[in-house]
């Protein structure tokens, strides 16, 4: 039987451990430093000297996820629905997001309790996958997943919890527009299934509450370089596309492509528009998009950005990955105490999936089933 160590060797994979000194105001003397969740000291992990002796998490890993994190921050000041989507749902399709958006413009909450008041079980459940991966600083976790079915699965365990779990500290009000939330989301996503809901044909960006629709930045912006457009440069490889519309209702087309010299710590997108059959390039800092007067080039460069998880590095935390491995260990001891032969002791092996590649639920299962072994 392979012992731990070497089953996490084998799959490349490595915990971390953060401590950090005492608090000044810690009741008594410490010892010389105490442990803390990684949500306890993940704003000031990347400064810590010593992770463990085989991390390979760089400040530049750390310092991408902040600019991920400030990047959903600013997208929340505009559209908090849409922001809310875009951190439990970054793989979801435009139908799913469709339904959800349309439930939150119909119940006037999301499920994330941006714009309200008081933390959802979405945002509970949100919580409780970050501290299964090492992203937590990013703040998006897929727990809709990328089909209806996952999405159904995601929300009905919300509302179950919600209508189950002593909530007597929580505002009646708030409670109930978080279950209308939930219940119109729900209908919606089986509606998908059987016909009766049909999603609306615009994209996510084009249903985007915005400040400004003018198409192009103004001459004075900062956080955007016009660009001159190379020969067949619209031809080439997008990692986003999608349309939208000006304030005389003129359809357009914008792409996003990273810049040769992109740095994922300093985050900057090249956004192709085709619009009144003219070509434009420019090149938007997102960091430096002010949400509130962004045009939509420069708002769509933000956006684009927030889309593509690339640059969010995904790492499972030392809590999820030594129940995962020690709960492995205590079930080939069972299966071999129990007489099992080796040839099926590792079928079972092959069967096992890293926690990198589980989806929330598949996790949420796992844990529940490794708890009652152990």
């Amino acid at each position: 039987m392979m012992e731990l160590t070497g089953i996490k060797e084998q799959n490349g994979i490595y915990t971390y451990s953060y401590k950090v000194d005492p608090p000044k105001n810690a009741g008594k003397a410490g010892s010389g430093q105490q442990e803390q969740s990684f949500a306890e000291c993940f704003n000031n992990a990347a400064n810590i000297e010593q992770k463990t002796s085989k991390s390979d998490y760089t400040q530049a890993e750390w310092d991408a996820q902040r600019a991920k994190n400030n990047a959903i921050g600013k997208l929340q000041k505009v559209d908090p629905d849409v922001a809310a989507l875009e951190r439990v749902a970054p793989n979801a399709s435009e139908e799913v997001k469709s339904a959800w958006i349309d439930a939150a413009k119909e119940t006037g909450y999301n499920g994330m309790g941006y714009g309200g008041s008081g933390a959802t079980r979405l945002f509970a459940d949100l919580a409780e996958s970050a501290r299964m991966t090492d992203n937590s600083i990013a703040g998006v976790q897929d727990l809709l997943g990328g089909t209806v079915e996952s999405a159904i699965d995601a929300i009905s365990s919300a509302s179950y919890d919600r209508a189950h779990i002593d909530s007597d500290s929580a505002d009646p009000e708030n409670l109930r527009k978080e279950q209308e939330f939930y219940d119109s989301f729900l209908e919606k996503l089986n509606g998908l299934k059987d016909g009766s809901y049909i999603p609306s044909d615009e994209s996510t960006f084009e249903r985007l509450n915005k400040g400004n629709l003018e198409v192009l930045p103004g001459d004075d912006v900062e956080g955007a370089e016009a660009l001159e457009v190379s020969d067949n440069y619209g031809q080439g490889y997008f990692f986003h596309k999608t349309t939208a519309m000006d304030a005389d209702g003129n359809r357009f087309e914008l792409s996003a492509r990273y810049p040769g010299d992109y740095d994922k710590t300093d985050p900057s997108v090249e956004v192709y528009v085709l619009y009144k059959g003219q070509e434009s390039l420019y090149k938007v800092d997102v960091g430096s998009v002010d949400p509130d007067s962004a045009s939509q080039t420069e708002l769509y460069g933000l956006f684009a950005y927030i889309e593509d998880d690339k640059n969010v590095p995904r790492n499972i935390d030392p809590d999820s990955s030594d129940i995962y491995y020690s709960g492995l260990d205590k079930k080939y001891e069972k299966i071999r105490s129990e007489g099992v032969t080796e040839t099926d002791t590792e079928e079972m092996l092959t069967g096992f999936k890293s926690m990198d590649t589980l989806s929330y639920w598949e996790k949420k299962d796992l844990r529940k089933s490794l708890y009652e072994i152990m």
